[in-house]
């Protein structure tokens, strides 16, 4: 120990050329630019500290590149991402609605239950404390495609083959997008118990959506069906 101590004690001055080569290529350019490294003062765990650190770099260090400036960057890509698959599913289910149902204000029939259940999806996220990431972000998109077809097989019933009281509720279609409705729940709800806390997140608001597509389904479009047979009659 004492020979160490008197070793470090002799400690000379430590020049550029006595560094190792590699560590010089690390933070010394061919050019001869150095790398900064820059610290933040707020904790980066909060995104928005994050995006005030990243955004100040910037100003000074255009090209700046790092940690926080990958995890902003990629928050960012996925929820554009996320935004353009919702669009492209919505607009892609309108067009094939608009395609098979007669007459075409049906459309609107099966999309507002559908709407609405992504409305009370997102909220019981916050309810819950389930914030939106990477993996259950997907969820509205998929809920879109899945829901649809309950919509799509009500208002076909209603339709093609009424039933002689004008209750839906009371025919077998209105019990086999019950039945479906539960067995895709029981699906996604596997995920639930994933140790991966990102599916695991997805399985739980897959799970929600789909019961809140299920009650718009047999609530909110029966509803609307009544009330949109009502209203000629009442003109």
């Amino acid at each position: 120990r004492l020979d160490a101590l008197a070793t470090a004690l002799e400690a000379e001055e430590v020049t550029r050329d006595d560094l190792p080569e590699d560590l010089i290529e690390h933070w010394v350019s061919k050019d001869d630019h150095y790398r900064v490294t820059v610290f933040p003062r707020e904790n980066l765990n909060d995104s928005a500290a994050m995006r005030r650190f990243v955004t100040a770099v910037r100003t000074v260090a255009p090209d700046a590149i790092g940690f926080p400036v990958i995890y902003l960057e990629a928050g960012d890509a996925v929820v554009k991402a996320f935004k353009q698959a919702f669009l492209m599913a919505l607009v892609a289910v309108t067009v094939l609605l608009l395609i098979l149902l007669r007459p075409k204000s049906d459309t609107l029939l099966v999309l507002l239950p559908l709407l609405l259940a992504g409305v009370l999806t997102g909220a019981a996220s916050v309810v819950v404390k389930i914030p939106f990431n990477f993996a259950n972000v997907i969820a509205l998109p998929l809920l879109l495609g899945i829901g649809v077809d309950s919509g799509i097989h009500m208002v076909h019933r209603m339709r093609a083959a009424p039933p002689a009281g004008g209750q839906v509720l009371e025919t077998s279609s209105a019990r086999a997008v019950l039945y479906s409705s539960l067995t895709t729940i029981c699906s996604f709800g596997n995920l639930a118990v994933s140790p991966h806390r990102g599916m695991a997140s997805m399985g739980v608001l897959l799970t929600i959506g789909i019961g809140f597509t299920l009650i718009c389904t047999l609530v909110v479009l029966p509803a609307l069906m009544v009330k949109g047979k009502q209203s000629p009659a009442g003109d």
